[in-house]
């Protein structure tokens, strides 16, 4: 089977076995396991699941709620289709066989070349030429669902009827006074992002974060926080650059360098940055030199640990994890539910 999947710095695949929906049915107050007179409630369970592996519990709570969110979809479409062949006055397959035809768009050769890249390391060193049969063929089976989605979200669309009220999974999680912050406090929206400056991924979202700002205004407030890889070797000084930057107003200006010039983080680049973009030099050399925010940085990496995060970048959107530098829509689709909760 293909995959159509993200882009994440230290991302690794997690293999969970156990029934979610049973857990997710199960109240934190009811009682899960025994030891003579001991009881282990649900609460219990789930907080010492939190603590010993919050990144594996992070990324199912997510799973779960995004398959029942796509079949919820789903379910909320075939009314939709209903109710318009009602009105219409025909069954249910007469307005499909009408409507979908327009809609099954045909295989190109930049689907297949998309699909190809996204997936290359999964054909055993195969070219895209030798696999072109068989990704045309996979997508070519999707094309009828692809069209009878694309017509359900346009049905969707024009009633102007449809909420959706499907709790998402959030993470409660702190913004702390070293944090650098874009965006008034107040804002409706809050995108937390764990970001690593050496992560070629986290580089790729800044775009991404730039135009969710000219879009949002002031209805977004960002948020900055350090989670340096273990194997990007300048990541963790570059984090504390950041923090020499913030003291002197100037974090976003070295925020925006960094990444712009992911090849010249070494202490010497940093230094000439700093002074390019008019800092005190001898200040942030004297503050860089130090280490001084170590402590900081480390205590970032605590947090995001703590907050389930194991791959850069990972945003929180009003506590809503999306991992990888996912593609702007998703980005948007979450910010409108979010919108939408708040201004009911």
């Amino acid at each position: 089977m293909f995959h159509r999947i993200g882009a994440a710095c230290g991302a690794t695949a997690l293999t969970v076995i156990c029934s979610a929906a049973s857990v997710c049915a199960q109240a934190p107050a009811d009682v899960v396991g025994r030891v003579g007179d001991v009881t282990v409630t649900m609460a219990d369970l789930d907080d010492a699941w939190r603590e010993n592996d919050a990144a594996s519990r992070t990324r199912m709570l997510q799973d779960l709620y995004d398959t029942r969110r796509r079949t919820l979809d789903i379910v909320i479409g075939d009314i939709l289709i209903d109710q318009e062949a009602a009105e219409k006055g025909i069954s249910r397959d007469a307005l499909l066989a009408v409507e979908l035809p327009s809609r099954s768009l045909p295989v190109t050769d930049e689907d297949i070349a998309l699909l190809f890249g996204q997936n290359q390391n999964a054909f055993g060193g195969r070219t895209l030429e030798q696999m072109r049969p068989e990704i045309r063929a996979f997508l070519e089976q999707q094309v009828p669902t692809q069209a009878l989605h694309a017509y359900m979200s346009e049905l969707r669309e024009g009633a102007g009827n449809v909420r959706i009220e499907l709790d998402p999974p959030r993470t409660q999680v702190s913004v702390d006074a070293g944090d650098a912050t874009f965006g008034s406090e107040g804002a409706l929206i809050e995108l937390i992002e764990y970001s690593d400056f050496q992560c070629p991924f986290c580089q790729q979202l800044t775009a991404t974060v730039e135009q969710l700002k000219a879009a949002y205004g002031d209805d977004v407030r960002l948020v900055f926080k350090d989670y340096p890889l273990p194997n990007h070797a300048q990541a963790f000084k570059a984090a504390e650059a950041g923090h020499c930057a913030l003291e002197q107003g100037k974090f976003w200006e070295l925020h925006d360098t960094m990444f712009a010039k992911q090849d010249e983080l070494g202490v010497d680049d940093l230094k000439r940055h700093a002074g390019e973009l008019g800092m005190d030099q001898t200040i942030f050399d004297a503050c860089l030199d130090s280490g001084r925010f170590a402590a900081q940085v480390n205590e970032n990496l605590r947090e995001g640990q703590e907050d389930g995060v194991s791959s850069t970048p990972t945003v929180f959107i009003n506590g809503r994890p999306v991992m990888g530098a996912a593609p702007y829509g998703v980005f948007e689709q979450i910010i409108d539910e979010e919108l939408a909760r708040a201004r009911p």
